[in-house]
């Protein structure tokens, strides 16, 4: 898959202890193959994990189940809570930054394909996607101000100070080399398998590996 957008979403729940694991098992309660977005920003409503986690959810490389008609060509993040009630937390925003700036650099994707759910609506009067897949939805939410998000994204990315650091090309070689030798020994960790997938899969070991 090659993404040409993040869709930010938000979980719609109102609860404690929703984080990753909880929307697998609702999204295969649904016959999915199982969590349909690729990151998961945590809330301040965790009892064991803390406000402004990053928990993995499906490989970047593989299409996303969260916006129907874009999830061949886009990158999924759900924030925990309801963006309808209540604005993401600080760190939960510290490291919604953090994670976008990270995927635009890596797939080049431009601040202003930093989308809301709900703003698939804007591609169906573009006539970018087809007008079936108009949603009703609100989401991320009515607290969520995609215009003030898209505009610190593009100060971040201007920032000279936000640029990211070179990598040289031993380190480069070495981690390259290292990631083929836990592929080639992968039969060895069956219990670790998804965990190692997630690591090589990581947006840095990729920027990292390119």
């Amino acid at each position: 898959m090659f993404p040409e957008y993040i869709v930010l979403h938000t979980a719609a729940f109102t609860g404690r202890d929703c984080d990753r694991d909880m929307i697998d098992q609702w999204h295969k309660a649904r016959n999915w193959s199982g969590i349909g977005y690729h990151f998961v920003i945590l809330n301040d409503k965790h009892s064991q994990k803390a406000d402004g986690s990053i928990e993995n959810g499906r490989p970047t490389n593989k299409a996303g189940a969260h916006a129907l008609g874009l999830n061949s060509r886009s990158l999924g993040i759900c924030c925990i809570g309801h963006g309808d009630k209540f604005d993401f937390t600080p760190a939960q925003y510290e490291s919604l930054f953090s994670l976008i700036r990270r995927l635009m650099t890596e797939f080049s994707i431009p601040a202003d394909k930093v989308i809301g759910h709900r703003e698939l609506n804007d591609l169906v009067k573009q006539n970018i996607i087809s007008s079936r897949y108009r949603t009703s939805k609100s989401c991320p939410g009515d607290k969520i101000e995609m215009n003030y998000i898209r505009e610190q994204l593009a100060h971040i990315t201007a920032s000279p100070e936000h640029e990211t650091l070179a990598v040289s090309a031993e380190s480069r070689l070495a981690m390259t080399n290292a990631i083929a030798v836990l592929q080639q020994h992968r039969a060895q960790f069956p219990n670790a398998q998804d965990e190692l997938d997630e690591f090589i899969h990581h947006p840095e070991i990729i920027s990292m590996t390119r």
